[in-house]
């Protein structure tokens, strides 16, 4: 019995040339689903997409709801689009910009204000926006020092969070609400006639920013000391 097992085991290969490569062949195809396309996947895809399935959502989205909007494609091949439209909220204009990354299904949007802030400001705006963005949970308050642009802006990924038009509104309207927040700061920064360009100025040191807090009651969070 153990002969005869052993000699399954020296059995020779087929001879002929063709054989052998009909059996390697057959082999490589055996193993490619196996080995070559779990590969594929978690690299980078070769080819490029060709439709743009988000940017096509979104701009379906605001045709239900009957607004304009300016839609500029990616410039030499790239994967970002724009869809620039204006608003107005009660007596203010403002500027909104969706950024569609359809290569990794990444979407921006931006609330921009109109007017900019004065190079005399920039202190208190980066101060005040900074303070504002720590009570923020979902997105936040960007100020350009280039041009003094200030804008509103939330991000999500709709690979994993599909888009629907309940989603979109809320984004939206989450959005529209920062920009109010952003307006209003602004608002509140250019009434200083004489700003102070001290970032100190700006911080309240009181009870409630100390390096020793009551234990009680903290009202923020120290770092830890334990590594992980």
């Amino acid at each position: 019995m153990f002969k005869k097992i052993k000699s399954l085991f020296k059995k020779p290969k087929p001879d002929t040339k063709a054989d052998t490569t009909a059996d390697n062949v057959a082999d490589k195809g055996a193993d490619t689903p196996k080995t070559a396309k779990p590969k594929q996947i978690l690299t980078a895809p070769t080819a490029k997409p060709t439709s743009h399935p988000i940017t096509c959502d979104i701009m379906a989205w605001l045709d239900k709801q009957d607004w304009k909007y300016d839609h500029r494609p990616p410039d030499d091949g790239g994967h970002t689009h724009h869809l620039i439209m204006g608003f107005t909220d009660r007596e203010n204009d403002w500027t909104c910009v969706f950024r569609i990354n359809e290569d990794n299904q990444l979407v921006s949007a931006f609330g921009i204000l109109d007017d900019s802030v004065p190079v005399s400001h920039y202190t208190a705006m980066l101060m005040e926006i900074a303070k504002m963005n720590m009570n923020v949970s979902f997105g936040g308050i960007e100020f350009d020092p280039t041009d003094g642009e200030v804008r509103a802006k939330i991000a999500f990924d709709v690979e994993f969070n599909p888009l629907t038009d309940k989603s979109l509104g809320c984004y939206l309207q989450a959005l529209a609400g920062l920009t109010e927040v952003a307006r209003g700061i602004m608002t509140l920064v250019l009434a200083d006639d004489e700003p102070s360009q001290f970032a100190g100025d700006y911080v309240d040191v009181g009870d409630e920013i100390k390096a020793v807090v009551d234990d009680e009651k903290r009202t923020f969070f120290l770092p830890t000391h334990t590594a992980q």
